[in-house]
């Protein structure tokens, strides 16, 4: 466990953006990236954007998405 700290001391210092490109590659490490998957994602999330963009998909408030969850 003592390797540990020197890396985590060190990560801790990077800036938010670092820290979110790190944990990235650290799942990536143990999770790795189904090509096909990340394609599917990817299509479907240019579909959305296209559709959002030309008036074809509503958009739909922060407060009401987020007043379905709370309890």
């Amino acid at each position: 466990m003592s390797n540990i700290e020197p890396v985590l001391s060190e990560a801790l210092a990077l800036s938010s953006t670092e820290k979110l490109l790190l944990i990235d590659k650290i799942l990536a490490s143990i999770y790795p990236v189904n090509k096909g998957v990340e394609t599917v994602w990817n299509d479907e999330s240019e579909e959305r954007l296209s559709a959002y963009k030309n008036g074809n998909l509503p958009s739909i408030e922060e407060e009401d998405t987020l007043a379905k969850y709370k309890r």
